[in-house]
C-alpha cells in the first residue's frame, strides 16, 4: 500500500516539474505587444454630453479628433453649439479650437467664440471673445480675455467676465469701454 502512494507522489512531482519547465521555456518566447489605440478623426457631425440630471451640451462640428479613451474631443470649428439649461432656452455658441472633456463636461475654446444667451421675450445677451472656459459641473462660463457683451442694445467691453448660467449672475472685470445704443 505504501508503494502505491509513492508511485502517485512521484507522478505528481514529475507532472509539476514538467509544468514548471514548460512555463520557464515559454517565458523566453516572443510575446506580441498590443498596440495602443489611435485617436479617431471624424468630419461633419454632432458630439454631445450628458449630466446625471439630463443633457449638458451638443456641438455641430466640421472636424473632430477624439482621444483613444474618448474623454477628450478637439474640434477645429463649431458651427452650432448648445449649452443646455434646465427649464430655460439653450445658450448657443460658435467657435474655433474647441476642446471638450467628455468626462467632466468642461469646454475650453482657444480661438474666437461667440455665445448667445436668450433672456426672455425677444431679449438676447451676446458674449464675444478670443477664448473661454465653460465648467459643466457648475454651468459657469469664464471669459479670461477682453470680451464684448451686448445686452438690450447696449455694448460693453470688459477685460474679463464670469457668467453663471444657472442663476443668471454676471461678474465683470475691468470695464474698458461702452457703446450705448449699439446693436450686435
Amino acid at each position: 500500500m505504501t508503494r502505491s502512494w509513492r508511485v502517485v507522489a512521484v507522478v505528481a512531482v514529475l507532472a509539476i516539474l514538467g509544468w514548471v519547465g514548460f512555463e520557464i521555456g515559454r517565458a523566453g518566447s516572443d510575446i506580441q505587444v498590443l498596440r495602443s489605440p489611435q485617436s479617431s478623426t471624424l468630419t461633419t457631425g454632432r458630439v454631445s454630453g450628458k449630466r446625471v440630471d439630463g443633457r449638458a451640451w451638443s456641438l455641430d462640428y466640421d472636424k473632430v479628433s477624439m482621444s483613444p479613451d474618448g474623454s477628450l474631443a478637439t474640434i477645429a470649428h463649431v458651427r452650432d453649439g448648445r449649452l443646455h439649461r434646465a427649464g430655460k432656452p439653450d445658450v448657443t455658441m460658435t467657435g474655433d479650437n474647441v476642446t471638450v472633456n467628455t468626462a467632466t463636461n468642461d469646454i475650453t475654446v482657444g480661438g474666437p467664440v461667440s455665445f448667445r444667451e436668450p433672456l426672455g421675450a425677444q431679449r438676447v445677451r451676446t458674449f464675444r471673445t478670443n477664448g473661454a472656459r465653460y465648467i459643466g459641473g457648475t454651468r459657469v462660463l469664464i471669459l479670461e480675455h477682453p470680451s464684448t457683451i451686448t445686452d438690450d442694445g447696449a455694448t460693453i467691453a470688459v477685460a474679463s467676465a464670469t457668467i453663471d448660467f444657472r442663476t443668471g449672475d454676471v461678474k465683470l472685470g475691468r470695464i474698458e469701454g461702452t457703446r450705448p445704443g449699439s446693436a450686435p
